[in-house]
């Protein structure tokens, strides 16, 4: 039980401690959730805007003049032995502190992959909230992890670990998963073109940033997500960019189906996404869409199974049946991963199968040579994802290598860019790592297209 081993933590005085690198949004709502915890203690936060770090620890308590404020080890750690809490603006500086667990959540690949690496040759454990750098260099940093003794995992909470949660539960009961996905309410107003001007008074509307905004309307956050789902479970897109139907809740078990049988599956086992369904004035229908959370649709073929779920009144069509979960509560159940990382030393996802799926990028207009592409939720490229194994044949370029490369070409809108197109930055610590990892893991070869 979580909750009794944070109460031992708690009773002997040695309770979990945490550093932060980011406090945007979502790494703010998770220091408050840790604070509310017995047993665990929000130690360190870094951030390169110090302001947002001190009303991280502000909101939940503590005054300015509790905070140390440092960017030297042995000040941090004196701190930390006082139960003083401490900001930082240099992340170089973690792996040299007394905590059990790094969680990274700025969302930069680059970022990510600094931290990530540098905190596990420290010996502490990693929660990546960044899923854009899992998909690139994950399955090196969970090698990495692994000979080091320590634990890295994406977090549960996002789409990727309740679907993970999903896939372990009904596949662990027995059932052939059908498909797995999220309903990103986003998404009713998909466009692959989307660019932060176009977005900007939804935006300024929903109080957040456009470039922000740009990757989940473009399919640039789903195609991510659903790529680190796949190298965790096994599945994989069953076309490059997945189908994306619109579908609600009695729609799922129907619609993700096999051609044969009336749906628009090619194969089972597969990652895709759901459009939600709208009301008739364009409102997001959040009573009969799965948004904004998670689905899986299994298959059931023994009759007394078939009783039971009918029973239970689960969403079937013919011998497939829907589960879902209505919500991702990222902010609130990031915690989760901390404790398994540091009492049970388990991931909550890591990237099992290697590299199964790959993330590329495709252009949002015609460019021409010369142009420096700037990456998610910008104005030159959107993601979409495919079988590794295809994206190694046809040389296309990792979609987090993108980030300030340029155009060697013109290149044609929707065209996905290969590594003949443009000329990459090699002096970042993702492109070493990416590197390493396709000379030592290879994308993993499945059979089909």
């Amino acid at each position: 039980m979580i909750q009794q081993k944070l109460l031992n933590r708690q009773a002997a005085g040695n309770p979990i401690k945490v550093g932060w690198v980011g406090a945007g949004r979502m790494i703010t709502g998770a220091i408050c959730q840790t604070a509310l915890m017995k047993g665990m203690r929000n130690a360190v936060i870094c951030d390169i805007r110090p302001d947002t770090a001190f009303r991280a620890y502000e909101i939940n308590g503590f005054s300015r003049r509790d905070i140390v404020v440092t960017d030297h080890a042995s000040a941090a750690n004196d701190a930390i032995r006082a139960g003083k809490p401490v900001v930082t603006q240099d992340s170089h500086v973690l792996p040299e502190l007394e905590l059990d667990c790094v969680v990274e959540g700025t969302g930069v690949p680059e970022v990510g992959a600094e931290v990530a690496f540098r905190c596990i040759q420290g010996g502490k454990n990693v929660i990546m909230l960044n899923v854009e750098a899992d998909v690139v260099i994950g399955p090196i940093l969970h090698r990495m992890a692994e000979r080091a003794g320590v634990v890295y995992s994406v977090s549960s909470g996002d789409e990727p670990g309740l679907i993970t949660e999903l896939v372990d539960r009904w596949g662990g009961l027995g059932f052939e998963i059908v498909a797995v996905g999220k309903t990103p309410a986003s998404l009713a107003k998909l466009d692959f073109y989307a660019t932060p001007d176009t977005v900007a008074a939804d935006a300024k509307a929903l109080n957040v940033n456009p470039h922000f905004l740009v990757t989940f309307r473009d399919t640039t956050k789903t195609a991510i997500e659903m790529s680190c789902i796949a190298n965790a479970t096994g599945l994989t897109p069953d076309v490059r960019g997945m189908h994306g139907p619109v579908a609600g809740i009695k729609d799922m078990a129907r619609i993700f189906r096999l051609k044969a049988e009336g749906g628009i599956l090619n194969r089972r086992g597969v990652v895709d996404y759901a459009r939600p369904l709208l009301l008739p004035d364009g409102a997001v229908d959040f009573v009969r869409s799965v948004t904004p959370g998670v689905f899986v649709v299994i298959r059931a073929t023994h009759p007394q199974i078939q009783q039971d779920l009918d029973y239970w009144n689960v969403e079937r069509t013919g011998d497939s049946f829907t589960f879902y979960t209505p919500y991702h509560l990222v902010t609130n159940e990031i915690p989760l991963s901390i404790v398994w990382a540091v009492e049970d030393h388990e991931p909550t996802v890591v990237p099992r199968h290697g590299l199964l799926a790959e993330c590329l990028g495709a252009a949002k207009a015609d460019l021409p040579a010369g142009t420096v592409l700037d990456g998610g939720g910008g104005y030159t490229v959107y993601a979409v994802n495919d079988l590794a194994c295809v994206a190694k044949r046809e040389h296309c370029v990792p979609f987090g290598l993108l980030d300030k490369a340029r155009l060697r070409q013109d290149v044609k809108r929707d065209q996905v860019l290969t590594h003949d197109m443009v000329e990459l930055k090699t002096d970042t610590m993702l492109y070493h790592l990416r590197k390493i990892q396709d000379e030592v893991i290879p994308p993993t070869e499945l059979k089909g297209r």
